[in-house]
């Protein structure tokens, strides 16, 4: 387990010292993590105070807390999306016909996944349904 926590906390330290060098570069993306670092970033600025805002370590339990809480949404938002198809088996069943056609054998690519229509529209109608639940 020691081995496991040193060797997520080595690569999130590689990435968030990757990320802070583009955040003050000004050539980074918009994503979570380069948002919480230009925060940082602008506290420690407007503060003049080396103590101000979060450490690394702040910053890669954080890291660990929104991939770990995200694993965990997303599994439970799959496992409940898989019930409901079983309970709509004409839905599940278009929806599986619909992946075959796209598919066929081949690996899906982000691009075919915009071609997935009925899988879209239960996701989209299952989101709706589970978040006002």
């Amino acid at each position: 387990m020691k081995h496991i926590h040193r060797e997520v906390r080595s690569l999130l330290t590689g990435i968030i010292e990757k990320r802070e060098k583009a955040v003050r570069s000004r050539d980074h993306k918009d994503d979570l993590l380069d948002l919480l670092l230009k925060s940082i970033l602008n506290e420690l600025q407007e503060k003049k105070d080396s103590n101000a805002g979060m450490t690394t370590e702040d910053v890669i339990e954080e890291c660990k807390l929104f991939y770990f809480a995200g694993q965990e949404t997303t599994a439970n938002l799959l496992t409940w999306t898989m019930i409901v198809l079983s309970m709509h088996t004409d839905w599940q069943e278009r929806a599986r016909e619909e992946v075959l056609q796209v598919f066929r054998k081949n690996k899906p690519t982000y691009d075919d996944l915009n071609r997935l229509k009925i899988v879209s529209a239960v996701w989209g109608w299952f989101c709706r349904f589970s978040l006002a639940v």
